[in-house]
C-alpha cells in the first residue's frame, strides 16, 4: 500500500508537526506490511526530512529546485505565494499522483489545488481530506468543498464538535465523516524533553505563567498582555512568558513596554523545546480567538499542568464540556478572565488530573494511527 501525503506549508505551525508524526507511526507500526509513506515535497518545504530514521519517503521538489527559502512569507504577501505556490505546481502534482497511483492521498492545508485537479487523478486513488485547525468556512472554501464531495473518500475532523458543524452545514454525506484526532503528544519524546533544564537564569528563580503560540491575532496575544497588565499587582505568580514568534511580534513587544511590563511579560521566541517550559511553569494560559484542538492545552494536560483558557471553538468548547478539566472563561470578556485567574491563584490546582490525562491521551501519536489505520483497512 502507498500513502501520500500533501502539506505545503509557510511557517512552523502545529499542522506540520502533526503531519509528521501521522506519517512517521504509520510507517513505524507497519514497516512488516510493506506499507510506504511519502510526505510529497511540493516546493522544498519538506526537503529537511530528506534524511529521517522513519524511511519516511521526501523526494526532490515538484518545483525541481528548492524555493522554501526564496520566497516571501509575511502575512500581506503569503497569499500571493501560496497562489504562486499552486499555480506552479499544478501539471508536477498531477503527473505525480497518476504515475505513482497512490492507495491514498492525504491531503492537509492548500487543499484547493488536489481538489481541483481530482477529476484528472487516476481511479485508484482515494483521496482523504484532513482538517487539522478550525475551518473558516467562507463562500470559496465551502462551494469548493460541495463541488468536489463526489470526489473526497473521507474527510477526518480534529474535534466532534467540527464534525457537527459540517453536518449541519450539510457539505458532505454524513458516512463521510470521521472524527480523527491529531497527533499532538509523542510520549517518549515528551518524557524526554520535559526533563531539560530552563536555560534562563530569571526563570529558575520566580515561578511564571507561559503562553504559547504564532504571534498572530488568533492567539490574541494583544488582549492577554493587557489584562495580565491590568491585574499584575494582584498575582502571586507575577511573570508572564509567551513563547512563539509570527508578525505581531514587534507590535506585542511596544505594547509590553507601553505598559510598563518589561520585568514582567517576557517574549521568549520560538522554542524547539517548548516541553521544559511547560513542565515547570504554574499554569497555561490559553487566550486564542480560536483553536481546533489546541496543541498547547492538549500539551499541558498531559504533563499534569493546570490550565486557563478562553472558551474558543471548537477544542477549547469541547474540553469545556468536560467537568474540572481546566479554567475556562469567555473569550474576550476582561472580567472574566480576572475572575477565573484569580480564583485559580486562590485555589490552586484543584482540577481534575485524572479528567485531563484521560483526555489529553485521545491525542497520542499512537491512538492517532490506530484511528487512522481503522480508517484505511490497515491490518
Amino acid at each position: 500500500m502507498l500513502i501520500h501525503y500533501w502539506c505545503p506549508y509557510l511557517t512552523k505551525i502545529a499542522t506540520i508537526s502533526s503531519v509528521k508524526r501521522s506519517a512517521t507511526f504509520l510507517k513505524k507500526f507497519n514497516s512488516k506490511n510493506k506499507l510506504q509513506v511519502e510526505i510529497i515535497n511540493s516546493y522544498g518545504e519538506w526537503s529537511h526530512l530528506y534524511k529521517n530514521e522513519n524511511n519516511i519517503i521526501i523526494r526532490k521538489p515538484l518545483t525541481y529546485i528548492n524555493l522554501f527559502n526564496l520566497l516571501p512569507k509575511t502575512k500581506f504577501i503569503s497569499k500571493l505565494t501560496l497562489l504562486l505556490i499552486s499555480f506552479i505546481s499544478f501539471f508536477p502534482l498531477l503527473i505525480k499522483v497518476n504515475k505513482d497511483k497512490p492507495d491514498y492521498l492525504i491531503i492537509h492545508l492548500l487543499t484547493a489545488l488536489p481538489l481541483l485537479l481530482s477529476p484528472f487523478f487516476n481511479k485508484k486513488t482515494k483521496i482523504i481530506l484532513r482538517i487539522s485547525g478550525l475551518p473558516k468556512l467562507n463562500f470559496f472554501r465551502k462551494n469548493l468543498w460541495k463541488f468536489f464531495s463526489s470526489k473526497i473518500y473521507l474527510i477526518t475532523t480534529p474535534t466532534e464538535i467540527t464534525k457537527n458543524d459540517l453536518l449541519k452545514k450539510n457539505i458532505f454525506e454524513e458516512k463521510k465523516i470521521s472524527l480523527l484526532r491529531d497527533p499532538v503528544i509523542e510520549v517518549r519524546n515528551v518524557h524526554k524533553m520535559k526533563s531539560f533544564a530552563l536555560e534562563e537564569k530569571f526563570l529558575k528563580k520566580d515561578s511564571f505563567y507561559l503562553s504559547i503560540g504564532r504571534l498572530t491575532n488568533q492567539k490574541n496575544f494583544e488582549f492577554l498582555i493587557k489584562e495580565f497588565s491590568k491585574i499584575s499587582n494582584k498575582l502571586k505568580v507575577y511573570k508572564l512568558c509567551i513563547i512563539g514568534d509570527g508578525e505581531k511580534k514587534e507590535f506585542l513587544q511596544k505594547l509590553i513596554i507601553q505598559n510598563k511590563m518589561e520585568n514582567k511579560i517576557l517574549l521568549l521566541g520560538y522554542k524547539n523545546n517548548p516541553y521544559k517550559y511547560l513542565f515547570n511553569c504554574k499554569a497555561l494560559i490559553s487566550t486564542s480567538l480560536y483553536e481546533d484542538p489546541g496543541f498547547a492545552i492538549v500539551e499541558a494536560f498531559y504533563l499534569n499542568k493546570p490550565v486557563i483558557s478562553s472558551n474558543a471553538e471548537n477544542g477549547p468548547k469541547e474540553m469545556s464540556e468536560i467537568p474540572k478539566i481546566g479554567y475556562f472563561f469567555e473569550k474576550n470578556n476582561s472580567l472574566d478572565f480576572e475572575r477565573n485567574l484569580l480564583l485559580f491563584e486562590k485555589n490552586g490546582s484543584n482540577h481534575n488530573i485524572l479528567n485531563a490525562k484521560k483526555f489529553s491521551k485521545y491525542f497520542t501519536s499512537f491512538s492517532h494511527y490506530i484511528s487512522l489505520s481503522k480508517l484505511l483497512n490497515i491490518r
